[in-house]
């Protein structure tokens, strides 16, 4: 049985355990795939204006990242169950995952997209958008972030932000502040051979694969950036790593959002009945 891994999602374990954080199941084997930032630290207040947490009855499971006043783009498979997604709250200005802060602002989620491409699991196209039909004013806690150029293949080190798992076990312990944690972006090659299975060219990934740093349980559809000339570039969206978190030879792996740049303008439409 060498070489036969199990791997799980980051973040939909709210339906499916008691701890009520994202995983969606993928099986394999005896390893598990899933999204946090663990290895981290607390984030400045005000340092990732763009994120959101997505929370159902005030219990966080995913991220997202704000694309204009009315969209945000996150993970598909943080869309896997449309009820879940239709009772939740974007939670979006505080660097506290109950939204203390004097800056939050919260949205209801009046509709979501999921790329049709995307097959479930640790399938490749794991991108969605949401739409809230009141839109956020900005300030200096609540802004969009800006996406990569179409087609491009960012290198060096990025910046990846979560409220996700910070532990190293199979047991989740959640933080109240966000955590933020630079990280170096690694060849879809290395990626593949430290996981043992095929990486699609839609993917990114980052270690490093010394272990310690990386995703998390509900880190899932959180934002990898890196800021270029003072702006903070999307650059890749969180999807699936291996658990325990934070292990040697885990990398983290994204969606590459350079690819879907076109996927995301085309998609950022409502019903009638919404506009």
């Amino acid at each position: 049985m060498a070489n036969v891994r199990t791997f799980l999602y980051l973040g939909l374990a709210v339906l499916l355990a008691p701890t009520k954080f994202s995983i969606a199941v993928a099986t394999n084997g005896p390893e598990q795939r899933m999204g946090r930032v663990v290895g981290g630290s607390n984030a400045a207040v005000n340092s990732a204006p763009y994120i959101v947490s997505f929370q159902q009855d005030g219990i966080h499971y995913c991220a997202g990242s704000i694309l204009n006043q009315n969209w945000v783009v996150t993970a598909a498979h943080c869309l896997a169950s449309s009820s879940q997604v239709m009772s939740s709250t974007l939670v979006a200005g505080s660097i506290y995952v109950a939204g203390t802060a004097t800056t939050t602002q919260k949205r209801a989620i009046n509709y979501f997209v999921v790329n049709d491409l995307y097959l479930g699991g640790t399938s490749p196209y794991d991108i969605g958008l949401v739409y809230t039909k009141t839109p956020f004013p900005w300030s200096s806690a609540v802004a969009p972030v800006t996406l990569p150029t179409g087609g491009s293949t960012p290198t060096g080190n990025a910046i990846l932000y979560g409220w996700g798992s910070v532990s190293t076990t199979n047991s989740a312990s959640y933080p109240t502040t966000l955590q933020v944690a630079t990280v170096p972006i690694i060849s879809l090659s290395t990626c593949e051979s430290a996981l043992g299975t095929d990486v699609h060219t839609t993917n990114l990934c980052t270690g490093p694969l010394t272990g310690g740093v990386g995703i998390c349980t509900s880190d899932s559809g959180g934002p990898l950036v890196q800021v270029v000339n003072k702006v903070n570039v999307l650059i890749g969206i969180v999807s699936w790593g291996k658990l325990p978190c934070g292990q040697t030879n885990s990398p983290s792996v994204y969606v590459q959002v350079s690819q879907f740049n076109t996927w995301i303008a085309q998609n950022q439409k409502v019903p009638s009945s919404l506009a």
